[in-house]
């Protein structure tokens, strides 16, 4: 637990929102994209499930699966990723829209 209220607290100290300290990657090889669909290039590879990422702001683009929101990530990568493979405690609305 101390190791998700520093994430946190770091967050604040960056200017940037995490949504939780839960926001993670819910599969391997989660593939980031340019924008939000896949019919956006791939820029990065996220390869391990449970990989913590940084949430920036939040867009409706292409659905998958049924979920048409997509964060645009800071980290560990930069770009685009679906909601549909990131899990949070929270609702989207927490974050700002693009």
């Amino acid at each position: 637990m101390g190791h998700i209220r520093l994430l946190r607290a770091s967050a604040v100290v960056l200017g940037v929102l995490v949504l939780t300290g839960c926001t993670r990657t819910s599969i391997e090889g989660l593939q980031v994209r340019s924008g939000p669909g896949t019919g956006h290039g791939v820029v990065a590879t996220i390869p391990e499930a449970g990989t913590p990422v940084r949430v920036s702001c939040w867009q409706r683009g292409e659905a998958v699966r049924g979920d048409d929101v997509w964060y645009r990530i800071g980290s560990p990568e930069q770009g685009w990723v679906t909601n549909y493979y990131v899990r949070t405690t929270r609702d989207f609305g927490s974050a700002p829209a693009c």
